[in-house]
């Protein structure tokens, strides 16, 4: 099939896309009464920003947002749904940053934490409370869940240390869907989606069965989905495959994921066991033209040839058990946890020769982990209501991480497409990684329109590892090593008036870099680094924001600063973590507004910056290269409900990544010759989603890059390597259907 035409593309666009304007954006505005049924069901209810009735569990306690003192956002299943619409790869790391303020974009790999961040910072992420690093040299962790298994995320931005290590930028609780109420019921979806610019290549298509219900005292909730990804092509109609080392994206993977949830209810005591397995697994013939690095700047380019067995693949399983009581003891709200996980992965491969090594190698790394929690929220009877939430953690990590090993000369011999396993090997020690921590959080009300809160968490960290001898026969003895860690926060929430609340937070956040040891170890086999040099990072995060919800106007914004005496950094020429004193600082806004019966209009603002010092000199400081920073990122949305009877809604969505300098500036003066070696250029993205009432379910169609835009995204426009300077998708299409019954 060759490459559509520009003005072929064009005409099926208009074909496809104007109608929907026309007749969505150009159609009377009708009124709706409150009894409409256009109220039903509707798609994108904006969560109100300081409801009573919205609840944040991400703060170990159920908590109204208007008593919360830091950034908060939700999103909703319905919001979740609707973007899948123009986010063929089903990829939560693509879907979040058009919605959530503060979060980095993506580089179009299967969910890469490394090129991922919130405010310049490290993202914590949960599954039902349960922590997803498991494997920290993976950072695959918003790829353990398929969306169709999520009933809301909750995201709390800034450095928090609630839950622990690791949310030095911020902490995405994924919460699943809940069991049953009632007699039993289905839920049905299938979507396909193909790229506009290569028709009838790259064909994806997805399918989602769920059933739920609840008997006397048992209730239950199955869901399982299963997608299949084609090929993915640039605005030209040229094949492009994001993911790490050119492999590892999700072009032309497989993938199934399935959720139960089990319940039983007695009186007031709930028990709950729920069970969470996704797979994801490529198999393509294609890999980047090993050639593209020797020529003058220019984005990657895919052939064919690609001979490996064993292709990229992660699997990630999570059982966890819950017990709760609203009153149990001392009127008490306890919640107890416990889980066991296992993540595999098989990452892409990788030639470590141009950074000094001597193999082509291919990571194996698997974790199990286990773990329990604990949270009791006791009233205490006193004038303001106070209460605190207390309780405990414990986690143990067992980690291994071997290494296919390949031939370089063949590899060398084929042009860089086949890859032939000459064996396998242990790349590191296993590793043992356990948490024990205790805390304790209060709240208070002094007076009606005050919030005070506050709370300490005590952590101790245990890693050792064992004896290792590399493949070129280096002795590395067991090593063992012991931190302490006593982190703080505290802030208040003052309602100004019934719309406007103030909000002021101080929270540190702490991270054991563990993983950025084990990269260092993956690249170069055979090096040994003292665990007695590893020094957890700790931040502390200050944070001033304003939030108000009118009638028909709801937003707010926030300003902070995040400090940190020993930050990290990645340096891509020497593939190592640069560890100096760091300061990041930024702005966030969001904003909705419904201007009249049927119209929303609204956005996100995102600004984040940093410096870090040179030798530790505090009067040499450089701007953080692109790894932490990402340029300024504006989104915005148009959405119009068109028809009520049919509940038809149109909604046309921008998202706007500007241009950065700083960092570049530092590299062509020779100040800082590890930042980046590109500037970071802007682009423009619009999306179109439509979504109406067919039969008994819903009818979902979108475009991603409905102008077609030819970009490489922001974290990949800094690679010095063109094999990592990728072309992202070009415009895309989507339909789906689902209903209930």
């Amino acid at each position: 099939m060759t490459v559509m035409s520009t003005s072929l593309y064009h005409q099926l666009l208009r074909v496809s896309v104007i109608g929907a304007l026309l007749l969505g954006f150009c159609a009377p505005v009708l009124p709706a009464s409150a009894e409409d049924p256009a109220d039903e069901g509707r798609t994108d209810a904006i969560p109100e920003v300081n409801a009573p009735d919205v609840f944040i569990s991400a703060t170990r306690t159920p908590t109204s947002i208007g008593s919360v003192n830091q950034s908060v956002t939700i999103v909703t299943e319905e919001q979740i749904q609707q973007q899948i619409a123009v986010s063929p790869g089903r990829s939560l790391s693509q879907i979040l940053p058009k919605l959530v303020p503060g979060m980095s974009q993506n580089d179009g790999s299967l969910d890469s934490g490394t090129s991922q961040q919130m405010r310049g910072r490290q993202i914590a992420v949960l599954i039902d409370g349960v922590p997803q690093l498991s494997s920290p040299a993976s950072q695959l962790d918003l790829a353990h869940i398929d969306p169709s298994a999520i009933e809301r995320i909750e995201i709390v931005r800034g450095a928090t240390a609630i839950y622990g290590n690791g949310a030095t930028g911020g902490l995405i609780n994924i919460i699943t869907k809940q069991a049953g109420d009632g007699k039993p019921s289905f839920y049905t979806e299938v979507q396909g989606s193909g790229s506009l610019t290569r028709v009838l290549r790259g064909l994806s298509g997805t399918v989602v069965q769920g059933f739920q219900g609840k008997k006397d005292w048992f209730d239950y909730n199955i869901v399982g989905t299963f997608n299949q990804q084609g090929g993915m092509f640039d605005s030209e109609g040229s094949r492009t495959m994001p993911g790490t080392n050119s492999i590892g994206g999700y072009a032309d993977t497989r993938t199934y994921n399935i959720l139960g949830k089990f319940g039983a209810t007695f009186g007031e005591h709930r028990f709950q066991l729920t069970f969470n397995r996704k797979q994801t697994a490529q198999d393509t013939n294609y890999i980047v033209d090993p050639a593209i690095d020797g020529l003058p700047r220019t984005t990657a380019r895919f052939v064919p040839g690609l001979a490996l067995q064993d292709q990229p693949k992660l699997t990630n399983t999570q059982i966890s058990a819950d017990y709760t009581h609203p009153h149990l003891f001392l009127d008490s709200r306890v919640h107890i946890q416990g889980y066991y996980r296992t993540q595999k992965t098989t990452f892409p491969t990788f030639d470590v020769r141009p950074f000094g090594g001597t193999d082509v190698v291919q990571g194996l790394p698997q974790t199990d982990v286990l773990g329990t929690r604990v949270d009791i929220t006791t009233p205490i009877p006193l004038y303001g209501k106070p209460q605190i939430t207390w309780g405990m953690d414990f986690s143990s990590q067992h980690g291994i991480q071997n290494q296919n090993l390949y031939d370089p000369a063949v590899l060398d011999a084929s042009g860089g497409r086949v890859f032939s396993k000459i064996g396998q090997s242990p790349l590191v020690g296993s590793r043992v990684f356990e948490t024990a921590a205790a805390f304790a959080q209060g709240e208070w009300t002094p007076i009606p329109a005050l919030v005070l809160r506050g709370g300490v968490r005590y952590e101790r960290i245990g890693i050792s590892t064992s004896n290792f001898t590399d493949s070129v026969g280096t002795f590395s003895p067991a090593s063992n090593i012991r931190f302490d860690t006593t982190v703080f926060n505290g802030g208040f929430v003052y309602h100004i008036t019934d719309p406007v609340d103030l909000f002021f937070n101080f929270s540190q956040g702490f991270n054991v870099p563990v993983g950025s040891i084990d990269s260092a170890l993956a690249v170069t086999p055979g090096t040994t680094i003292a665990l007695t040099n590893l020094q957890p990072q700790r931040v502390n995060n200050y944070e001033i924001g304003l939030r108000g919800n009118w009638s028909k106007v709801q937003g707010s914004v926030s300003g902070y600063i995040s400090k940190s005496n020993l930050g990290l950094n990645f340096d891509q020429f020497t593939n190592s973590l640069q560890r100096a004193p760091q300061t990041i600082y930024g702005v966030e806004a969001t904003l909705d507004v419904q201007p009249y019966e049927g119209w929303k209009v609204g956005g996100t603002y995102t600004f984040v910056e940093g410096d870090q010092t040179i030798g530790f000199n505090p009067d040499v400081r450089v701007p953080l290269n692109g790894f932490s920073i990402q340029p300024q990122k504006i989104t915005a949305y148009l959405e119009h409900l068109t028809v009520p009877e049919w509940n038809w809604r149109n909604r046309l969505q921008v998202l706007y990544s500007g241009s950065r300098t700083r960092s570049l500036t530092a590299f062509n003066s020779g100040i800082d010759p590890t930042a980046d070696p590109f500037s970071m250029t802007e682009y423009f993205l619009v999306d179109l989603i439509s979504t109406v009432k067919a039969g008994p379910g819903t009818l979902r169609f979108g475009i991603e890059n409905l102008l077609n835009q030819k970009y490489v995204a922001a974290f990949n426009q800094i690679s010095f390597l063109n094999s990592f300077h990728y072309a992202a998708r070009g415009a895309t299409a989507t339909i789906g259907y689902s209903m209930t019954y």
